[in-house]
């Protein structure tokens, strides 16, 4: 996407909820966030990109219900 049609930070809050959130992350899915802590995105391999995504997801979905079916997550 180029940066002339990116959306910024408040074009997503109506996404949002004032609040906390409960996320339940795999153990893989816990170990994957520190590593992309500790080595940046860009030391990430496919296999690695894939299961960040999938916790991105899982943040996604319990953040914005809305986009799943039945509101489920």
């Amino acid at each position: 996407m180029s940066n002339i049609n990116q959306k910024k930070l408040q074009d997503y809050r109506h996404l949002t909820k004032d609040g906390d959130i409960t996320v339940h992350l795999t153990q893989d899915q816990q170990a994957m966030i520190l590593k992309t802590y500790d080595y940046g995105l860009n030391s990430l391999s496919d296999i690695d990109e894939m299961l960040l995504s999938a916790v991105i997801r899982r943040l996604k979905a319990a953040i914005n219900s809305e986009d799943e079916p039945n509101g489920k997550h």
